[in-house]
Formats: C-alpha cells, sequence, structure tokens
C-alpha cells in the first residue's frame, strides 16, 4: 500500500482486472477545398493492442486482423514506428529503433503491405523471438496507413489519409506490477466559466484534484479508481470517478479530476484510490476547504 499526505493509509482490496486498452487512431489530411472520398477509415483493425509474453529465446506469435467494410478494394501500407508517452497522457511518436524501450529486431512484422477486398479480412503477424531470455518489456507501435483512391474530381481536392497505431508489447511472463500515488493538490480548473447557460446545467469546477501515479512495476498498467470526499467524521460526502488510464513502467500519469461544483462548503478529506489490477489499491489523500 501507497500512501500520501499526513493521515493514515487507507487499504482496501480489489480484484485482479485485465480490460483491452483502446489506442486513438491517428489522422492526416492534406489537399485543398474539396472532399474527393468520404471521411472515413474504411479498415477495421482488431485488436488495437497485443502483449507478447516470451520465454527464454523461443519464437512467439501473435497477429491482428484487418476487415475492409467498404465496397471497393482497399490497399494499406503497415511499418512500425516508437513511442512513449508524455505525463498528461498524450502519445509521442518517434522514429523506429530510436528509443531504449523499443522491441527493435526482436519483433518482426509481415506483410509489409496488403490488399484486401470488399468486405474480406487480412491478418498481420507478429513475431517475437530473441537471443536471449527477455528480461523486460518493450514496445513498439504498428501503423496501418490506407493508401488514398486516385480520385477523378478536378480542381482543388481534399485527401484523407487514415492511419491506425496498433500498440505491441513484448515481455518476459511474472513481470512485478506495482504502482504508488505520489502526490496529490488542489490547483485552479483553468476553465472560464460561462457567461450563460441552462438553468439545469451545473457551474464549471473552480478547482481540480490533480493525481500523480507512479508505475513503480516493470509492465505497462492500465489503472481506474475514484475521488472520495470524506467529512471529519469520515462519511463520504460524494464521490468522483477516475476514467481508465495507462502507464508504461516507471513513467508517472498526471491526473486532473474536477471537484464537483455542487460540493457543499466544509472541510473535507480527498481520499483518491487506483486500481491497476494488483492485489490491493493504492491511495492518497489531501485536505480540502469547499467555500
Amino acid at each position: 500500500m501507497q500512501h500520501s499526505g499526513s493521515r493514515s493509509p487507507y487499504r482496501a482490496s480489489a480484484e485482479r482486472r485485465g480490460r483491452v486498452r483502446r489506442t486513438v487512431l491517428a489522422l492526416c489530411a492534406v489537399g485543398g477545398a474539396v472532399i474527393s472520398q468520404r471521411a472515413s477509415a474504411q479498415l477495421l483493425v482488431d485488436p488495437l493492442e497485443v502483449t507478447i509474453l516470451a520465454a527464454g529465446t523461443n519464437r512467439v506469435a501473435s497477429s491482428f486482423s484487418l476487415t475492409n467494410t467498404s465496397d471497393n478494394p482497399v490497399q494499406a501500407t503497415i511499418s512500425r514506428s516508437d513511442w512513449d508517452r508524455a505525463e498528461n497522457g498524450d502519445n509521442r511518436f518517434l522514429p523506429a529503433g530510436s528509443s531504449a524501450m523499443s522491441c527493435g529486431a526482436m519483433l518482426s512484422v509481415s506483410p509489409l503491405s496488403v490488399r484486401i477486398e470488399p468486405h474480406s479480412s487480412r491478418v498481420v503477424r507478429l513475431a517475437a523471438q530473441t537471443a536471449a531470455a527477455l528480461t523486460r518489456e518493450c514496445w513498439d507501435i504498428v501503423f496501418i496507413e490506407e493508401v488514398p483512391q486516385r480520385t477523378t474530381t478536378k480542381g482543388n481536392s481534399l485527401q484523407y489519409i487514415f492511419r491506425t497505431g496498433v500498440k505491441v508489447y513484448v515481455a518476459p511472463p511474472g513481470l512485478p506490477r506495482d504502482g504508488a500515488i505520489e502526490d496529490m493538490a488542489v490547483v485552479d480548473a483553468g476553465v472560464a466559466k460561462p457567461a450563460s447557460s441552462a438553468p439545469t446545467q451545473k457551474p464549471a469546477a473552480s478547482h481540480q484534484i490533480a493525481v500523480r501515479f507512479h508505475n513503480t512495476g516493470a509492465m505497462h498498467l492500465v489503472a481506474k479508481g475514484r475521488l472520495e470526499f470524506r467529512r471529519l467524521d469520515n462519511s463520504v460526502a460524494t464521490q468522483v470517478p477516475i476514467t481508465e488510464f495507462p502507464t508504461l513502467p516507471g513513467a508517472v500519469r498526471k491526473l486532473l479530476v474536477d471537484v464537483p461544483s455542487d460540493l457543499a462548503p466544509g472541510d473535507y478529506v480527498v481520499l483518491a484510490l487506483i486500481d491497476f489490477g494488483g492485489a490491493e489499491l493504492v491511495a492518497g489523500q489531501i485536505d480540502y476547504q469547499a467555500r
């Protein structure tokens, strides 16, 4: 159990959870003024995240599928890139092989170019093989980029290129999973309140609780949780969910959660509870005075 603040730590049991995460689709657009093709991806990629457990020097395989949901053939190119994640959760893409956490030559992807007929599917194969037993987790991202079809539209046109990223992790079995809440703070929300709003609309939050979660284990985590606003008699005034978020091993994730605008004036203890799939939740707390 990890905790922050001056009060006693809070412990709670939790079942392990293993939900598959979603990866954001990257969309690039080039061109002029007229849309020359429909602005929607034609390939359905599943899954968007793959974990390969590699023990010893044995070759381990996995895959993901590409499904053409359109009435026309689709050509796509497949490439690899390195990536990491900023403290605010933004993905950062780097040249292949430039990161120390890249899987490099141990990971192979095939094919690198595909043509998929209408309403049919193809499989992209992944394989991991190491010269020595793997001792840490590595990760890459595989991009599937749809090749735009030629257009007969005359004049300026706007052409959309859809690129989907599949995050691939390669790790030995049995890596430790652990996490800690390193710090909590009350910060200004930094969002201007609307000049006018509907009578039933809640006013914008003026404060947020900033929670810094540190993945202290050796494997990527997906966590979620809640904030509990407790009165001084330890009763719960309200709870606010912390939506699901990923964190790479060794990384810190800064979460910003709005303080409810209708919280009654008074003194509270704000308890953050994070479930990262371990045997217990991790917790931190901070005092908060609502005015």
